[in-house]
């Protein structure tokens, strides 16, 4: 992570706002997060329309670009609570048995384990008849972690999910570089590459957007602000045209820290 440059940033009076810091440090933007929630509205807007061209969505990108809290806040706030029944799988031990159980724990009506995918989406849609998503965050835990019986199951689920005509969209969030461990994939789903979203280091432009409307928001100076702004971008993008994010979000953090002991 950069270094902290000596520039200024003057936090509010109000007592509310020195009592927590307002930046989310590491932790990804969720949906009550949407009035913080800055510099992605570009790709809010594509990811919103591909959602309804397809039953398979892939967003993809390097480490650090977002991806989570574009889909958990950027994403979802497009939706109306009555609009999308969502559902955020990690891998955890095995990633078929975590798909079932969080599908399981969800419903309202009891769901038997013979059951299979497509029945068991069916039967979570017909509690609430809302459209289901299925959103695999960090995917390449599977490729990393998982056996090739456990791939193989879920290859099977998810092609027998795509073919069903239970009403589910399937996103799958992933690091590029394991991009190519999706041969089998493609395969079993050969328009699995249809519809993707890579997500790209965000620009310097709404970094500029990013910090200044977050201060903005939460009622803190910057002094002055348009060189203290610049000075933030250039030692987080350290000279590259996009930005790390979770370097700019603990830069932010630790100069609230910095600021608020100086005050």
């Amino acid at each position: 992570m950069p270094n902290t440059p000596t520039t200024s940033a003057t936090a509010s009076t109000s007592e509310h706002v020195r009592s927590f810091s307002p930046f989310k440090f590491l932790a990804p933007y969720e949906r009550r997060d949407k009035a913080v929630f800055f510099g992605r509205d570009e790709e809010i807007e594509v990811l919103y329309k591909m959602v309804f061209q397809t039953k398979l969505l892939l967003v993809y990108g390097q480490s650090g670009t977002g991806k989570t809290s574009l889909i958990q806040c950027g994403l979802a706030n497009k939706f109306k609570r009555t609009d999308w029944f969502e559902l955020f799988v990690r891998r955890k031990h095995n990633l078929n048995d975590a798909l079932r159980q969080q599908i399981k724990a969800s419903a309202k009506t009891p769901i038997s384990d013979d059951l299979t995918l497509p029945e068991m989406v069916e039967s979570l849609f017909l509690d609430f008849y809302r459209p289901v998503y299925l959103i695999f965050d960090q995917f390449e835990e599977l490729f990393i972690l998982g056996t090739p019986e456990e791939q193989q199951q879920f290859i099977d689920d998810l092609a027998a999910l795509h073919r069903s005509d239970v009403q589910c969209t399937v996103i799958l969030v992933m690091r590029e570089e394991y991009i190519a461990e999706l041969y089998d994939f493609e395969k079993a789903i050969p328009s699995l590459f249809d519809k993707r979203l890579r997500v790209e280091r965000m620009s310097n432009t709404n970094v500029r957007e990013v910090i200044t409307c977050t201060c903005e928001h939460f009622g803190i100076s910057l002094d002055p602000q348009e060189a203290t702004v610049d000075a933030i971008v250039n030692s987080v993008s350290e000279g590259r045209a996009g930005v790390h994010l979770p370097y700019l979000q603990m830069y932010l953090d630790r100069m609230w820290q910095v600021s608020t002991i100086q005050a």
